[in-house]
């Protein structure tokens, strides 16, 4: 991502990873560190065949994950991986979020001892 662009934008996600269903399937993917099959993704992360297949498919273009299909016992067995290029991805988005989160802990604690007098949410009732 450009440099000017972050800047304009505050934070700028990776939008292939940010959307919640892709986090997850990429988070599922680099905790488990090995192959998985589409019916454990499918089942772990409580998602219709049709919405998993077409978040795959998404991830394998941008080159997150790979995909490999084969026939066992007369079934097609489908297996899902994350690349390297995956992996990376994932570290960079996490990596942005941490430096957020910092940022809006610097930006939102009041001067002092760190501690607010007026708890956040109340309106001087």
């Amino acid at each position: 991502m450009a440099g000017s662009e972050r800047d304009k934008e505050g934070f700028a996600p990776d939008r292939v990873i940010h959307e919640p269903v892709r986090l997850q399937i990429i988070s599922y993917l680099a905790a488990g560190g090995k192959q998985v099959s589409f019916t454990e993704l499918k089942e772990k992360l409580d998602l219709t065949a049709g919405n998993l297949s077409v978040q795959l498919k998404r991830l394998e273009e941008a080159g997150y994950i790979s995909i490999n299909k084969s026939i066992r016992d007369r079934k097609s067995l489908t297996r899902v991986a994350l690349t390297r290029r995956g992996m990376e991805a994932l570290r960079q988005y996490l990596g942005e979020l941490e430096e957020m989160i910092e940022h809006l802990k610097k930006s939102t604690t009041p001067p002092g001892n760190g501690q607010s007098k007026t708890p956040v949410g109340n309106n001087n009732k």
